[in-house]
């Protein structure tokens, strides 16, 4: 018995002098791989599909890791992705104006850029003193995705203000002006807003593989190619400010005079939508993404409900970073 004590504390020991405690941290540049749909295009009717993904851009992590022996080991790392924008969204069109035969020239795009925070769990293995493995599972622990918006709508031609008092439209700026005035050719709409889209937690893997090149017995510096595949279902999103105006120049009796007046800010939602009738177009503070839908529910406009879908974080990037062993 007394043997077999001795021999189990020397296999402890030497377990144990080969087990390592390490901390490391990272920073490289991801592409988005592979690309997914990501948005649309329409230029003057020809329409387009636009590719990328969230997670694109520069990021960093820090690591803590366990080696049990010289070839397997494990661990947790922390990340931050600082997404690079991606343009979701661009328009160029003729729209007729809350359907009368008036146009304008619409000219927009919507950008979007991830900022998460993430988490791994993950198992290596060294294939050499200098090449290894890693591959584990990845999730999304915080940040958000943002769209920023912002659209020119350009009138075509001169719009008498009686025109807009018999389509019900009313412009607080134009109050008080006789309805002989007119708003001439070139008044522009400029609208702006941030969207912030929250997601459910999700869940997908990573593997990389990496070099590591020993400085001492305790620093080393390694390089590693990264993959991430991960997306993330939506869940609601939440307009964060939102600004309306309207640049125009007017001709009262005959004089013209130069006017810049906000239509509407996120304040003025009235039960929390704000509907453009003169750009055709429906607002909403909150927008709902849900997996099941009635027909009559999307088609109305005023519901802020809309099918789920899934933004894709995958990519594959290369990082640099430094690792003292313990």
């Amino acid at each position: 018995m007394k043997r077999f004590f001795l021999l189990l504390g020397f296999l402890i020991t030497c377990y144990t002098s080969l087990a390592q405690v390490y901390i490391s941290v990272t920073g490289g540049y991801a592409w988005g791989v592979p690309s997914t749909k990501i948005g649309e295009e329409s230029i003057n009717g020809k329409e387009s599909v636009r590719f990328g993904t969230f997670g694109e851009g520069i990021n960093s992590q820090f690591r803590v890791g366990y080696f049990f022996n010289k070839t397997w080991g494990v661990d947790i790392s922390a990340g931050y992705l600082y997404g690079e924008d991606q343009l979701v969204r661009r328009e160029i069109s003729q729209k007729k104006l809350a359907g009368t035969p008036l146009t304008a020239t619409i000219e927009g795009e919507v950008k979007g850029r991830g900022r998460a925070f993430g988490a791994a769990l993950s198992v290596i293995y060294n294939f050499t003193n200098n090449f290894y493995g890693r591959f584990g599972l990845l999730t999304k622990i915080g940040g958000k995705t943002e769209a920023i918006a912002h659209s020119y709508t350009t009138t075509n031609q001169d719009i008498p203000l009686a025109a807009l008092t018999q389509l019900g439209i009313n412009l607080p700026a134009l109050s008080g002006l006789p309805n002989t005035a007119i708003i001439k050719q070139g008044a522009t709409i400029e609208t702006t807003y941030t969207e912030d889209y929250k997601g459910k937690i999700p869940f997908g893997t990573i593997a990389a593989l990496g070099y590591k090149y020993n400085i001492t017995e305790k620093l080393a510096f390694f390089a590693e190619l990264e993959y991430m595949n991960i997306s993330v279902k939506r869940d609601y999103s939440e307009l964060k400010d939102f600004n309306q105006t309207l640049k125009a120049t007017l001709n009262v009796s005959g004089i013209n005079r130069e006017i810049k007046t906000n239509l509407m800010t996120l304040d003025g939602f009235n039960n929390g939508s704000y509907q453009d009738v003169l750009r055709g177009q429906v607002y909403h503070k909150r927008t709902d993404y849900v997996e099941k839908a009635s027909q009559e529910e999307l088609s109305n406009n005023l519901n802020n409900k809309k099918l789920t879908e899934k933004a894709s974080y995958s990519s594959l990037g290369v990082n640099f970073g430094i690792k003292l062993s313990f």
